[in-house]
C-alpha cells in the first residue's frame, strides 16, 4: 500500500509538471504560421501579406466593440520561448487584432499580455494621439491571453528538498 501511494504521488507529480509545460497554442495553428515574416517587414507594407498567417504578441493597451466583432490594440513585443510577450522595453510598432463576435473588454483588458496566431487582413489607418498611424490588421484564429506573473517570476515552481525562500 505504501508503494502505491508513492506511485500514485510521482504520477501526480509528472502530471502536474507535463499540465505546467503544456503549450499554449495547438500544433495545427503553430504548423500554419509563416515564421519569416517578422513584425517589421508586416509594418512596412501590411497588405503585402494580406492572408498570411503569422504569430504576434505584445502588451493590450485598448479593446473595443463593433458591429459583430471585437478589436484589440496591441504594442507588439517580442516572444520568448513560450511564444509569451516579453517583459522588455522593447517594441517594433502596434497592430489590431480582429475578433469575430464580443470578446469582453473587461477581460481583453489593458495591460494584459496576448500572443495572436491569424491572418493578415491589410491595414486599418487609425490615430495615436494626434497622429495617423497604420497599424496591421491581424484576424485571430487562436490567441493566449497570458496571466500576470507574481513578483516577476515564474507561475509554477518545482523543487525537491528542504529549504526557505525569502522574498
Amino acid at each position: 500500500e505504501e508503494a502505491m501511494k508513492k506511485s500514485f504521488c510521482a504520477l501526480m507529480g509528472l502530471l502536474l509538471a507535463l499540465w505546467a509545460c503544456a503549450p499554449a497554442f495547438s500544433r495545427h495553428s503553430l504548423d500554419q504560421v509563416e515564421p519569416n515574416i517578422s513584425f517589421q517587414a508586416l509594418l512596412q507594407d501590411p497588405d503585402q501579406y494580406r492572408n498570411r498567417t503569422v504569430m504576434f504578441g505584445g502588451d493590450i493597451i485598448q479593446t473595443w466593440t463593433e458591429t459583430n466583432e471585437t478589436w484589440v490594440e496591441v504594442l507588439q513585443k517580442p516572444l520568448d520561448w513560450q511564444n509569451r510577450p516579453q517583459d522588455a522595453d522593447v517594441s517594433y510598432g502596434r497592430f489590431f487584432v480582429q475578433f469575430s463576435g464580443l470578446q469582453d473588454p473587461a477581460i481583453y483588458a489593458p495591460g494584459r499580455k496576448i500572443t495572436v496566431i491569424g491572418e493578415v487582413q491589410g491595414k486599418r489607418v487609425d490615430k495615436i494621439k494626434d497622429m495617423d498611424y497604420t497599424f496591421p490588421v491581424i484576424s485571430s484564429k487562436e490567441n493566449h491571453l497570458w496571466r500576470p506573473e507574481a513578483m516577476g517570476g515564474s507561475m509554477f515552481h518545482f523543487g525537491i528538498g528542504l529549504g526557505t525562500v525569502i522574498r
